[in-house]
This record gives C-alpha cells, structure tokens and sequence, in this order.
C-alpha cells in the first residue's frame, strides 16, 4: 500500500463506526464517577463514563462506541500522562476549599504501558477551580472525546450484562409481576450479578435498562427493585 493510501485510510478511519467484531484489547484511557448520592444499588451499576481500549475502541456509558484510529489513541494516552505526572492517587483541592460530601469522586485513568494509573479526585465537578489545572484539562479532554463518542458512535451491545437488585419491603409504588423469564438475584436483601448469555439477554428484553429502579412483584411475595447495564469488554 503506498503512503498516500495508507494516509487515506487512516483518515477514513476516524469517527466511524467500531467495526465487529473488535479485539476488547486492555484499557489505556478512563474516567469514571463513583460514589455521590446514588443509592448503592444503582452505584453498582453506574457505568463508566468512558473507556478507551488500546485497540481504538471507544466506549462512553456503557451505550456508545467508537473507533479510534492508532495515532488519536497514542497521542490521548501521551496527553494523559503528562496531565497525571506527580500526580497523588487522591488529589486534594486548595486549602480552605469547601467540601461537598454528596458529590461523586471523579477518577481519572491512563495506561501508557506500565499498567493503568489512577487519580481520585473528590467532587471536580464542584470544584473544578480549586484543583490542579492538569487535572481540569485531564477530565476535560476525557469529557470531550465521551461527547463525540455519544454523538457520532452506534450504539453499544454485548450478551454480557450486571444486574443490581433491591428487594423492598414495601414498593410503595404499583407494581407489575417479575417477567418471566428474568434470572433471579440470590437471596438477599441486596445483591449484584452478572449474566451472560441467554440470561443477559432476557434482562435486556425485559427489564428497561435506562439507568433507574424499575419494581416488580415477586411470585412468592415481596417486591423486588432491579436496574442494569451492560458489562465492558474488559469487565
């Protein structure tokens, strides 16, 4: 292939759709959100924000991919490594900041080949002013790539999914009987699986997987809270 074409193809490359099947690859980009004021149950199954693989893979949400090519994803990885360096695992902001104890902790990752480096950065979204500049422009370059992820990318799929569920006292709520056909959690009073398979697939079909408590009522009494997402290549 001559240089021209190997140029042209890489062009045509970017922003297009991720091809399948697609090498999962390992992770060299992420950021996440975790804690905050979501109940348990649903932290459990709060997605990512973005993943990026090494293979150009590009997830936002657990909904949305995209496929990278090679020279976007070394010159994101190189980026990240410079806005990370020296950076502590937990990040604190300027003295005298306040604090805002319900707001999520932001987690910025980069894997530039000596395996994935994280840093904890409570409640950026609050204080975006009162940490380290490099940080801001970490997330902010993250934030950007999610957005273009989201609007140009197909949707995401896989026969891979967690399930988080909640079983209620009382649902206050009017609620439907549990579909048939939905796996059963264990017994607890909350719990957390991941199916794959045929199992997955009758949670995706019957039970809405918009990031939300749906209730159903259980065969044998009690209510039960379910919500899910689909699980990332590398999950």
């Amino acid at each position: 292939m001559t240089s021209q074409a190997t140029t042209a193809t890489a062009t045509a490359s970017a922003d297009r759709p991720a091809a399948e099947p697609a090498a999962p690859g390992r992770p060299v980009a992420q950021w996440l959100r975790v804690g905050g004021l979501a109940a348990p149950g649903l932290g459990a199954v709060r997605p990512p924000t973005l993943v990026v693989y090494a293979d150009g893979r590009a997830i936002a949400g657990a909904a949305h991919e995209l496929h990278l090519p090679p020279a976007e994803v070394e010159a994101l990885v190189k980026a990240l490594d410079q806005d990370l360096a020296g950076q502590p695992a937990t990040a604190s902001p300027r003295p005298g900041s306040p604090a805002f104890h319900d707001a999520p902790t932001t987690i910025l990752g980069v894997d530039g080949g000596g395996g994935m480096r994280e840093v904890h950065v409570p409640y950026l979204e609050h204080a975006a002013t009162r940490y380290d500049a490099a940080l801001v422009t970490a997330r902010d370059r993250l934030s950007h790539l999610a957005g273009r992820v989201t609007a140009r990318g197909r949707t995401y799929s896989t026969d891979r999914v967690r399930l988080s569920a909640e079983r209620l006292a009382s649902p206050g709520t009017t609620a439907e009987p549990l579909p048939q056909g939905v796996p059963l959690p264990p017994d607890t009073t909350s719990a957390r699986k991941d199916y794959k398979g045929h199992k997955a697939t009758a949670i995706t079909r019957l039970i809405p997987g918009d990031g939300s408590w749906h209730i159903y009522r259980l065969p044998t009494g009690g209510h039960l809270a379910l919500s899910w997402r689909y699980l990332l290549p590398h999950e």
